[in-house]
Parts: C-alpha cells; structure tokens; sequence
C-alpha cells in the first residue's frame, strides 16, 4: 500500500514524454530561430523553454518525491526566466541559471535511469536518447551563461554581437558538444576553455555510451527472437 500511495499512474502523456520535450527542445534550437524575424515574438524562447520545464516536471513525476524535487529545481528558473523578460533582475540571473542548470541535469539523470531499464528498442528509446543529447546542451548553455555573467568577456565574440543572447549561448553550446568548432564564438579565458572542452569529451562519450548500448540491445532482441 505504501508504493502505491508515493507512485503516480502514468498518463498518456507520461507514456509519450520524451516526444513531447523533443517538440519543445526542437522549438528552442529550430523553429524560434527560423520564424523569429517574420512574426517578431521576442518572447517565442521563452515560451518554447517553458514547454521544456513543464513537460519536463510531468515527466520525471512518477513518483511524489520526484515531483517535488523537480518543482523545487524548476520553479526558481521558470519564474526568473519569465522576470527577467519584463525587468532586470540583476544578480538573479545568476540564480536562474544556476536553478536552470540542475533541473537539467536532474532531468537528464532521471531519464538515462529510466532508459538504461530498457530492454528493447523501441520509440520512446530513440527520442529518449536524443532528447538527453540536447538536453545535455541546453545544461551546458546555463553554465555558458553563468560564466558569463560571473565572469565577463569569457567569449570571444563575432563583430555582429555585442554580448550573447540565449539562443546564441545554445548554439555555441550544441556547435561545442558536436565538436563542430565554427569558431565564430570562442571561449576566450580558462574557466571557459575547461567548460567547452568537458562539454565536448562529455558530448562523444555519450554518443560512443548510447550507440554501444543500442548495438547490445538490438542483438540480444535479435538473440531472443531466433530462439
């Protein structure tokens, strides 16, 4: 009786979470960028990253602990992200993504848990590997910013940039985790460096990790169904 109690029934929603985050990360990295400038939404960011933290406290709410761990990760970022839109709120930044990065980062660790259980490949498997991948590197751009706001001019910026927005901190953060280097954002002290080069060695361990994993699995369904 007492599991049943801690333990929430999972809802259609739930079944499907990792689709669901990957249509809001796909928002933030894809979609905001490419419509911005014609329907001039400052705010569409936002919008996709809160489809992010919603989605992502109703997904690792299985249980009564987890829901509140991540309410108490997510609520501060939320409610700073949104804020800090409307007005400077300082050093509170700092706070939001300090709050930003670890509701990440919870929610990575509760999804590698649930997706190591597996065992088979399925849908939910595949959006759920690529969903942690970028996942990983909107964490990243938290600490980017972080860094930033610490320690600024810890960037070597293009001339078109006078300091970095948000997406741009995602993209540096997605073009530094694929190892693709276009190099027209740098970091440019050690602090950063150290960061960008452990976001890159963390990015292809993943990669080697996951496909290692899914190479495993596939054989043994292979093994199971010959038998």
């Amino acid at each position: 009786m007492g599991n049943n109690k801690n333990t929430l029934k999972l809802s259609p929603l739930q079944e499907n979470k990792f689709l669901i985050i990957l249509l809001a990360l796909f928002g933030v990295i894809l979609i905001h960028p490419l419509i911005i400038n014609f329907i001039r939404i400052r705010f569409l960011i936002l919008i996709f990253m809160s489809f992010i933290f919603l989605a992502g406290i109703y997904a690792v709410s299985i249980k009564k602990h987890e829901f509140i761990i991540a309410l108490i990760l997510a609520l501060p970022a939320f409610t700073l992200m949104w804020a800090g839109f409307f007005f400077d709120i300082g050093k509170l930044r700092h706070a939001k993504n300090v709050f930003g990065m670890l509701f990440m980062l919870y929610m990575i660790i509760k999804f590698l848990m649930h997706f190591f259980k597996q065992t088979e490949i399925n849908r939910e498997v595949i959006f759920g590997a690529l969903v942690v991948y970028m996942l990983l590197g909107i964490m990243w751009a938290y600490a980017y910013s972080l860094l930033e706001g610490l320690q600024p001019n810890s960037f070597n910026l293009p001339g078109t940039l006078a300091e970095l927005d948000p997406f741009s901190y995602t993209y540096f953060s997605m073009v530094t985790m694929t190892t693709l280097g276009y190099g027209d954002i740098s970091p440019a002290t050690d602090p950063a460096r150290a960061l960008a080069m452990t976001q890159a060695i963390t990015g292809q361990v993943y990669l080697v990790v996951v496909v290692a994993w899914l190479v495993g699995l596939n054989i043994a369904q292979r093994m199971e169904k010959k038998d």
